[in-house]
């Protein structure tokens, strides 16, 4: 009997000698976290695969700089890389307000309106709700589900509320009354913006007490809180945030970033309690967004980073590429070099907590005009 032979033939070498514009054609086709694999196969196979930074190992910096438009950088902590997307936002001179997911909120001024953008960093949508009769808000926040809200703190707590519709675009703003409070009462922390927690809408003061709002109640606006009463700290800073288990926290942070305490409300107690562990997450404070995320970085877990760099790093052209729900920058440059990142975190300052963890922000740059953003679920599980 002759043997029976497969009709699919191999080129001479196997699959390790298949040209190169095949298996070019082929990793289009795959998604951004297959192509590490991919790489490992075999040296020929590794040639084939492009440089790419993935948006989904850390947050990631967000930090514009105008020049006519609103360009866009994303620092990435991992890699000590600015990486310039190419597209840019046609917001000039816009107050950087909140980062939700894939989400940015600005307010752009122009003499005695304010307008509040809506961009979608991934596709470049950008939404405007209409001009306001008004200097600016205090904060904005973004819930990520089609409600903005728009926060007065200064001689008065005031909120308005925008609620967007099915088309993309937004009902008019909606307005509590004005209500006067003592500033021995609750003055309000300048350094971090309202949080969304379970529904209702915290802010917060500089001593601990917290105001919150019933969006079932807009007439009503903010309701000072009998506790928490303070702290129990005294620091330089403040940085209110939700954690990734659902918990409202803060971040204190003292003259030039040391001390720092992490501490958690007890919602039974209604006191702040301080935290002594991350429990191996990495915490990213310092803006308007303060974000706790599960790492599998080594030198990341455990650790607090803030928007100041020991040196300017290295800046890459990009594009923002979204391959079957995961999100990765491309170098514009065929000849860009992917370096691996992560090696002990030098060139962003970091702290541990606990006396022994302080650091101080000496020799520092600060990347001002820039907010925490975190593209980690655009990683499909």
């Amino acid at each position: 009997m002759d043997d029976t032979t497969s009709s699919t033939t191999l080129p001479e070498g196997g699959w390790s000698s298949l040209p190169g514009d095949l298996l070019k054609t082929i990793l289009d086709l795959l998604p951004w976290s297959s192509h590490p694999r991919f790489a490992a196969t075999c040296k020929h196979w590794r040639s084939a695969v492009s440089p790419f930074y993935p948006t989904w190992l850390t947050p990631l910096l967000l930090n514009t700089v105008d020049v006519g438009t609103t360009c866009i950088c994303y620092y990435s902590p991992y890699y000590h890389k600015n990486l310039k997307v190419s597209e840019t936002l046609q917001t000039p001179d816009a107050k950087l307000c909140c980062a939700n997911g894939h989400r940015l909120t600005l307010c752009q001024e122009v003499d005695t309106e304010l307008t509040v953008v809506d961009v979608n960093l991934v596709t470049g949508d950008i939404y405007d709700l209409y001009s306001v009769d008004r200097t600016g808000f205090d904060f904005v926040i973004y819930d990520g589900s089609k409600r903005m809200f728009g926060v007065d703190v200064l001689a008065a707590l005031q909120i308005a509320r925008a609620i967007e519709d099915d088309g993309g675009g937004w009902y008019r703003w909606e307005f509590s009354e004005f209500k006067f409070v003592d500033k021995l009462e609750l003055d309000v922390s300048p350094m971090t913006n309202p949080v969304l927690h379970r529904g209702l809408l915290y802010l917060l003061g500089v001593d601990g007490r917290l105001a919150v709002y019933d969006g079932s109640r807009l007439e009503e606006g903010f309701k000072v809180l009998e506790m928490p009463k303070s702290f129990g700290f005294k620091c330089d800073d403040h940085y209110l945030f939700e954690s990734d288990e659902g918990d409202l926290m803060a971040v204190l942070m003292g003259c030039r970033g040391s001390p720092v305490h992490v501490i958690k409300l007890n919602e039974q107690r209604m006191e702040w309690e301080e935290v002594e562990s991350l429990e191996g997450r990495a915490l990213f404070t310092g803006t308007l967004t303060t974000t706790t995320v599960k790492t599998s970085v080594e030198w990341m877990q455990n650790k607090i980073f803030t928007p100041r760099l020991y040196d300017w790093p290295e800046m890459i052209e990009v594009d923002l590429v979204d391959r079957e729900g995961e999100l990765a920058f491309v170098p514009v440059s065929a000849t860009a070099v992917m370096q691996h990142g992560g090696v002990s975190g030098t060139g962003i300052w970091t702290c541990g907590l606990g006396p022994q963890e302080a650091r101080e922000f000496w020799e520092t740059i600060k990347v001002d005009y820039s907010i925490w953003v975190d593209f980690s679920n655009s990683k499909l599980a």
